[in-house]
């Protein structure tokens, strides 16, 4: 049986229905809850994403099926001093996966990278993939970074001293701070006085 062509096209700022399908397909094979994911599809934030100049999406194609999408961003940062062109979402549904999506549109990316001067093209990689990191790894992707992710909140308690969890902000813990190093101080010089 012949294999079938795989056509990847840039996915166009004014038509995202056929994108945002896929998307919603990541999502929820990635375990996000269907309401949570069409919330944030319709709530208008990854159309503004899509929407930014430095943002780039293509769609790959099965006979006309849309079966992967690959998003990219130019300079994330915008720290280095040369382009770079980052993948930041690339996503195959399973029943099209091993039939050459993925590196179809890695070439689209490459082609990005090409003429926008870009020495190097960044991939996010989640963590848990092992199947995506062994795929990146035989394209010659090579481990730089770990990227790390907490919750605010959880943050927020592992910062605070130890038996002491603040609302105020670093500003006002600052001041608070300084009001306590103050009235020790005053307190010294009260007890020498005496």
């Amino acid at each position: 049986m012949a294999r079938s062509m795989v056509e990847v096209e840039a996915v166009p700022r004014d038509e995202l229905s056929e994108f945002v399908g896929l998307w919603l397909a990541s999502k929820i094979d990635a375990g996000v809850p269907l309401e949570v994911a069409t919330r944030f599809a319709n709530d208008g934030r990854l159309q503004l994403a899509l929407g930014r100049p430095d943002v780039y999406a293509h769609v790959a194609r099965i006979d006309g099926r849309p079966v992967g999408y690959i998003v990219t961003t130019e300079n994330p940062f915008g720290l280095q001093p040369e382009p770079e062109i980052a993948i930041e979402l690339l996503f195959v549904d399973p029943a099209s996966r091993r039939h050459g999506v993925a590196r179809a549109l890695l070439a689209a990316v490459a082609t990005l990278a090409e003429k926008a001067g870009s020495e190097v093209v960044v991939s996010n990689v989640p963590t848990q993939s092992r199947e995506a990191h062994r795929f990146f790894a035989r394209l010659g992707f090579s481990s730089v970074l770990v990227r790390r992710v907490v919750g605010t909140s959880q943050l927020r308690r592992r910062l605070a001293p130890a038996g002491h969890v603040s609302h105020v902000g670093h500003a006002g813990q600052a001041a608070v701070e300084h009001l306590i190093r103050r009235r020790r101080s005053l307190r010294s010089v009260a007890s020498r006085v005496s």
